[in-house]
């Protein structure tokens, strides 16, 4: 019996792999897929423009999305994805996201996601 793939959900943990490049199916932009891992809705703010876009996909989806260097801050906000901040400075490009799991994340894992997430108070400070 197969079991279906967990749809993303307040409190679940996700991981990803992201990648970007100058174009719709280039990664040019990164050496290789960075990956991520987060607890989905654990932002002291609510939820972040980024975790929006991965709300309700399931394991196995991804999506394209064209961003601007200068919006990275606050797409992720709370979310720390720090190899991604070189590209800050680069005018527009193409973020790919390729959702690899969603589990259930352990209760010290929320508390410890909640704690870090409300460390930036109202504001991101790039941790």
């Amino acid at each position: 019996m197969t079991q279906e793939p967990q749809t993303i959900g307040p409190l679940k943990k996700v991981s990803l792999l992201l990648e970007a490049g100058t174009g719709h199916e280039k990664t040019d932009l990164t050496a290789g897929p960075i990956a991520s891992e987060f607890i989905f809705g654990a932002g002291s703010q609510g939820l972040c423009p980024f975790e929006f876009q991965l709300a309700a996909k399931k394991e196995g989806d991804g999506l394209s999305m064209r961003v601007r260097g200068e919006e990275l801050v606050d797409l992720f906000q709370h979310l720390l994805i720090s190899s991604l901040a070189v590209l800050e400075s680069v005018g527009a490009f193409y973020l790919k996201v390729k959702i690899v799991r969603v589990s259930e994340a352990d209760p010290k894992e929320v508390i410890k996601a909640m704690a870090e997430a409300g460390s930036c108070g109202d504001h991101c400070c790039g941790h």
